[in-house]
């Protein structure tokens, strides 16, 4: 009877907490890796370096993260030059109370005494702004020290994972090598499904993650452009990226109702959230689940719960590791069934083992 490996667990256990900070980049360089592969080898099969594959597929990876966020940050700084032109003419002549102002019920009267001493007024709205940031600057100076931080650290942590994400394209017969091996010898019979159902799940659920941002992106842009918001393009854009993260769908399509309430449609804006609502409530439930559950043959509820379970417990990591532990668990009930890892050999250096 074999022993039980006490040793290299107490050892894994030991290394994760000295490097528990790092194991959220490592994570995701991992998952990217296991995602991209088949374009890696794709590329590595027409003839391509695997320097030439990995700064391709890295820098494409890069430029699809980083390049909406810096047109929206551009975006954003031209309207807040508009914001700012108007508060300036705001500021120099006053703005008039409005007349729904004065229909309140029971607060009517302060509220319209408030509006006349500090924004009726020329130059009120420039006192109340420098009264009220008076009072915030050292909360604003506290957030903006941990704010500062968080970015720096977070950045550090992206880099990481990108520079891994490129040893992994580089080395990955190699390290499959020494992972096959050190599984083979911990999980005996166990490490083969494992081995044939993560790269399924994972690329199953970015699939499903993809294909979902993709359609709630076109169907909300061409809901905003119906409901008449501002710029439905970018706006759509906008709200496919979000979709990419838990929560992101709903807050990009609740902010565009706000924006048409605010500009007295509320007709319009009633109508777009009703409809978000129910086309997200179609999409989570349904069609992501079947698309994250087709490729490893999970039921509805299963790759549901999975989801939930993950995003909850880990976060974005949690999209992943759910949905794959769902598949461990059937593939347990249904008896625990192992098909061959296929031998994938890949053109270049000194290994070739089994890649995800």
């Amino acid at each position: 009877m074999s022993k039980f490996p006490v040793l290299p667990i107490v050892f894994a256990a030991a290394l994760a907490f000295l490097l528990q900070h790092f194991l959220g980049s490592l994570a995701w360089a991992g998952l990217l890796a296991v995602i991209t592969w088949p374009l890696h080898e794709r590329l590595l099969q027409r003839g391509w370096s695997r320097v030439a594959s990995a700064s391709t597929l890295v820098a494409v990876l890069v430029i699809t993260l980083a390049g909406p966020s810096i047109f929206l940050i551009n975006t954003l700084s031209n309207e807040l030059e508009t914001v700012e032109r108007l508060l300036g003419e705001i500021n120099q002549t006053g703005i008039a109370a409005p007349e729904w102002l004065a229909r309140l019920p029971v607060v009517a009267e302060p509220a319209m005494k408030w509006w006349q001493e500090n924004l009726a007024q020329p130059g009120g709205l420039s006192s109340l702004i420098q009264s009220t940031a008076g009072e915030f600057v050292p909360f604003l100076t506290g957030t903006a020290r941990t704010l500062g931080a968080t970015i720096l650290t977070n950045a550090l942590y992206l880099f990481l994972a990108i520079l891994t994400l490129f040893i992994l394209y580089l080395h990955g017969p190699a390290v499959a090598h020494y992972v096959d091996h050190a599984g083979d010898r911990l999980l005996l019979k166990h490490y083969a499904a494992l081995r044939r159902l993560l790269p399924l799940s994972v690329r199953g659920t970015a699939l499903g993650l993809c294909s979902v941002a993709l359609l709630e992106g076109l169907v909300l842009g061409l809901a905003y452009a119906v409901a008449g918001a501002p710029a439905p393009v970018l706006l759509g854009v906008i709200t496919g990226y979000l979709a990419l993260i838990p929560g992101g769908a709903p807050l990009a399509f609740t902010s565009v109702s706000l924006l048409l309430l605010g500009q007295g449609h509320a007709g319009a804006a009633l109508g777009l959230f009703c409809w978000g609502a129910f086309e997200l409530f179609l999409v989570d439930k349904f069609v992501r689940p079947k698309l994250i559950g087709k490729r490893v043959n999970l039921p509805f509820l299963a790759v549901l719960f999975g989801l939930l379970g993950g995003v909850s417990t880990m976060g974005v990591l949690g999209l992943f590791i759910g949905p794959f532990m769902m598949a461990v668990l059937f593939w347990w009930l249904r008896g625990g069934e192992t098909e061959p890892v296929p031998t994938i050999i890949v053109a270049g250096p000194e290994h070739s083992a089994p890649l995800p």
